[in-house]
């Protein structure tokens, strides 16, 4: 017969368990994206690098591999992501489309259709 003996004083160790990593430090909360100007100073690194800090790659919605477009206006350069310069060539040509774009093309293409059908209603048809 076995017998077990009861816990006899002795401590055992709770194993710690791991909990999975955010891949965030613990501070993230402070990279949420802000509403108004954010100024930090950083350093120009060897061949021209520059760091863009991690709280205003998160307000502007920046990742790892985002096409950058990068412009010189005056003595500033300004760095913003490509769907932020789509946005930007939409607002400015905004006002030179007409509110229905869409439906406007659709009657020039039907018009213009309609002219090559008729175009080709005067054609010899082969017998």
């Amino acid at each position: 017969m076995l017998h077990v003996m009861p816990h006899c004083g002795m401590r055992t160790r709770k194993r710690k368990t791991k909990k999975p990593s955010s891949g965030f430090s613990k501070d993230a909360a402070a990279y949420a994206p802000q509403s108004g100007p954010m100024h930090q100073s950083v350093e120009l690194g060897a061949g021209g690098r520059l760091v863009i800090p991690a709280p205003m790659r998160a307000a502007l919605g920046m990742k790892v591999g985002d096409q950058l477009t990068v412009r010189l206006e005056g003595d500033e350069l300004r760095v913003y992501t490509y769907e932020a310069g789509i946005r930007r060539m939409q607002e400015r040509l905004r006002p030179y489309l007409p509110e229905n774009a869409v439906d406007e093309f659709l009657r020039w293409k039907r018009e213009e259709a309609a002219k090559e059908w008729a175009e080709m209603d005067g054609w010899p048809k082969d017998e």
